[in-house]
């Protein structure tokens, strides 16, 4: 009988066998799997990680560079004859070199003989590690609802008319069958968690009923989407991208159910964009980034969008229409998500929403909110200074970074210190 899962304890047989250099169909025989099941395990679930064993430039052995590395040496070795590793952290021609071994099976360096000597970074596979990157992604693939955002739009246009219209769920859900992919009680559930225009109001005995607090399900349009983005990722990445600029991205929600604010914050300067959306969801998101990337070009887009550290709401769950160009595919982005119930992890941009709940108190707002009244409190909260900065406004800042006529594509325009208002009075 074949197994549908691989066990911690297979994990660990299969990280034997890779120190003890077995072949791939011998550790597969062991576990009584496929040898191509084993090869797709280790592939997914190897991690590169650091060496200390010097220099790991492609150039290390033809270095024209070491006379004048001595001269500024960070490790005070003046008399060093050769490229050594703080080439690796100071030199502005360092290019990684990376092992060629790791594309020929056994696709990892745990039984290499020269592992411990090399200077390059190693690919290993831990079992403990494979297991909890396993672990996590069952969790994910779990989480959400089966329909698409496309099925999803399609049960909304269909649906919601004839309960406004005074008709039941399990009447409709009845009548209907064959037309409805949901059960009545799923279709109650995303009534509740404001996935369709049809409200509890429309449902006359759901008034009528005790509200009971549900999480609800969550619409993802890729249910993978944080795989190779978790925040362990990005901080991997950011180590051997130190110069990228971070973007902080989040949801701000007005009416739950209905309008709500996409916030992107620039972590070089703590200017914050603000996008109203009508509903929170990843087309939504998508379609901001579609129309700041029309705006902005190729270019600029890509030189303000680096990296995106975002949470995992389901309005996020669609990386690659804001990291990838649609017509050709070409990455302009990264995307990495914080991990779960840590927002904390983008604190600049929470703390930042502590001035839009000024002007937008929570649960207090008005019924409608327009563009441009989100567009004025984006430019007097930008217009704020801030201690931080010296006493300068992040607009300022960003203005100094990206130049006037990308300030001006975006909106942006500073509002006088004496006129800056943070209150709702600023939108009435």
């Amino acid at each position: 009988m074949s197994k549908k899962h691989l066990t911690l304890n297979d994990r660990i047989v299969i990280q034997a066998g890779l120190q003890q250099c077995l072949s791939l169909a011998k550790i597969a025989e062991r576990i009584g799997v496929s040898r191509s099941t084993i090869s797709r395990e280790i592939k997914a679930r190897r991690k590169l990680v650091k060496t200390s064993n010097g220099n790991s430039c492609v150039h290390h052995d033809r270095c024209t560079r070491v006379p004048d590395c001595r001269k500024t040496c960070i490790r005070r070795k003046r008399q060093c004859q050769t490229a050594c590793g703080g080439c690796n952290e100071s030199c502005t021609e360092y290019q990684e070199e990376f092992c060629s071994e790791h594309e020929r099976t056994p696709y990892t360096c745990n039984g290499c003989d020269k592992r411990l000597k090399c200077r390059l970074r190693r690919m290993i596979y831990d079992a403990q590690t494979a297991q909890e990157q396993y672990e996590d992604l069952l969790s994910e693939s779990r989480k959400g609802i089966s329909l698409t955002e496309e099925e999803l739009t399609a049960l909304n246009a269909f649906v919601t008319p004839k309960i406004k219209a005074g008709l039941s769920i399990p009447m409709i859900c009845n009548t209907f069958r064959d037309q409805i992919p949901v059960s009545d009680t799923t279709l109650y559930s995303y009534v509740e968690s404001g996935l369709l225009e049809a409200k509890n109001l429309d449902l006359r005995r759901k008034v009528s009923r005790p509200k009971r607090e549900k999480s609800g399900p969550v619409l993802r349009v890729d249910r993978k989407c944080h795989v190779g983005r978790t925040y362990n990722d990005y901080k991997t990445y950011m180590e051997g991208n130190p110069d990228q600029t971070v973007s902080q991205m989040d949801s701000v929600i007005i009416h739950k159910g209905g309008q709500v604010i996409l916030t992107v914050l620039f972590t070089n300067c703590d200017l914050q964009l603000m996008f109203l959306r009508e509903r929170n969801t990843a087309a939504s998101v998508s379609a901001v980034f579609d129309d700041l990337r029309k705006r902005l070009g190729d270019e600029d887009y890509r030189r303000m969008f680096q990296v995106i550290l975002t949470d995992r709401g389901s309005e996020f769950s669609d990386p690659l229409k804001i990291e990838a160009m649609q017509e050709n595919g070409e990455n302009l982005c990264r995307v990495f998500y914080c991990d779960p119930q840590n927002s904390n992890q983008k604190s600049n941009c929470e703390r930042n929403h502590e001035f839009i709940r000024y002007i937008i108190p929570k649960n207090k707002g008005k019924d409608v909110y327009t563009g441009d009244e989100i567009q004025t409190m984006m430019n007097h909260i930008n217009s704020y200074p801030r201690k931080k900065w010296n006493g300068q406004a992040p607009i300022d800042l960003f203005q100094q970074i990206y130049g006037e006529e990308v300030t001006a594509l975006l909106g942006l325009k500073k509002i006088p210190s004496e006129s800056i208002q943070l209150t709702p009075a600023l939108l009435k």
